[in-house]
């Protein structure tokens, strides 16, 4: 059907937020229609049977009433219109009953408030966020260009942003088959990186890049949680660094880590599995065990289908700006729903690059280098002194 094909096109696309609730409520009007057509397949079928049958013993009954009841309650189907009986009184009272009541009384309050009072109420005992389009319009890709360039001439520049374009259908395809994999190999571009220039550049790509393009409405929704005395967790496949300025956000973060050789530069590898998936869903339960909190009694803050163990594995999970299959489930299973905007001012650039440094600073940082190198792994770091 073209509604069917429409919502295939959409669910294709990366939409999120309102775009996608649209695309859920084109999902919602072709289940109505589905169930329409199943209607008329079942009475298709009744319209195919010829049914005999008696009604003696019935009008006997009816023989047996006064008649003031007889003429109340008229027991003879021959008497009744049954074109008019199906059109006007069965049909649309089946349509009624079908639809689950969505407007809400005079002095309630409505579905999104309730459920919002529900999330905020201090009975919760912890908040689980995950960070990429949750709490931040950015994500690993953004953050590993901002780095990565930061030390870089205009050339040098311009040579990453036309080969990380080139790249871009890969990631996505990569990104799309397994989180997990797209991790690990994209965090191999770290490979060589000083851990201590990483750690004084993550300083600055907390403000100029995280802060600035977060979601005002998502940190201070932290923040509330904190102030009911809610235990608050981020757990995110960002890398620890560029997520540890953070922390007086959380009481507990748990992000990738690479492992960082003896001579002071990260491997490009991952040191413990990145907590994406299932695995957040384990992190978040053993997290309640360990500090003998309830996840009955916990919310869960994602945007993605990924994060649906997640989701499912607490009593309050929250959707928010949700890819276009999340806020279908979001929208039949009843949970809240939250839409949040950008901060105004944020970046807009497609890649993300880190602030120039004057040349001078440049040869100080690089020891008079005037390029650098990328290895065969696509590391930017590689001939960076430590």
């Amino acid at each position: 059907s073209i509604i069917g094909k429409t919502e295939r096109v959409l669910q294709a696309l990366p939409l999120r937020g309102k775009q996608a609730a649209w695309a859920a409520n084109l999902e919602e009007k072709k289940n109505e229609i589905d169930r329409a057509y199943e209607y008329v397949q079942l009475y298709g079928l009744y319209t195919e049977c010829e049914a005999i049958y008696q009604v003696d013993k019935l009008m006997a009954m009816w023989d047996t009433l006064d008649a003031a009841d007889q003429a109340a309650f008229n027991f003879d189907p021959r008497s009744v219109h049954w074109p008019t009986y199906i059109s006007t009184i069965h049909l649309p009272s089946i349509v009624h009953h079908s639809r689950a009541k969505v407007t809400p009384g005079k002095n309630r309050n409505d579905r999104t408030t309730r459920l919002r009072n529900s999330v905020l109420s201090p009975d919760r005992h912890v908040a689980a966020f995950d960070l990429e389009n949750t709490l931040i319009s950015s994500n690993v890709v953004e953050s590993y260009s901002w780095l990565a360039t930061r030390r870089l001439n205009t050339p040098e520049r311009i040579r990453y942003v036309l080969r990380t374009l080139a790249e871009a259908p890969t990631l996505s395809s990569i990104d799309r088959k397994d989180r997990s994999d797209f991790l690990r190999f994209f965090y191999r571009r770290y490979e060589d990186a000083p851990v201590t220039q990483i750690a004084e550049d993550s300083q600055e790509l907390l403000s100029q890049l995280i802060l600035a393009k977060s979601f005002p409405a998502g940190l201070r929704r932290v923040r509330e949680h904190r102030a009911l005395g809610h235990k608050t967790i981020l757990i995110t496949g960002a890398l620890d660094f560029a997520v540890e300025g953070l922390r007086p956000l959380f009481d507990e973060i748990v992000a990738a880590k690479m492992t960082v050789r003896p001579d002071g530069t990260y491997s490009g590898n991952m040191a413990v599995v990145p907590p994406t998936g299932e695995t957040r869903a384990e992190i978040l339960a053993d997290y309640c065990a360990s500090e003998g909190l309830k996840l009955e009694q916990s919310i869960a803050y994602a945007d993605s289908t990924s994060d649906l163990p997640m989701l499912e594995a607490v009593g309050f999970p929250v959707a928010v700006n949700p890819e276009t299959r999340l806020a279908a489930i979001a929208r039949k299973r009843g949970w809240l729903v939250e839409d949040w905007a950008k901060a105004s001012g944020a970046p807009k650039m497609l890649l993300p690059l880190g602030p120039m440094m004057a040349e001078r600073e440049r040869r100080k940082q690089f020891g008079g280098s005037s390029s650098n190198s990328s290895s065969s792994n696509g590391s930017q770091f590689d001939s960076v002194p430590s």
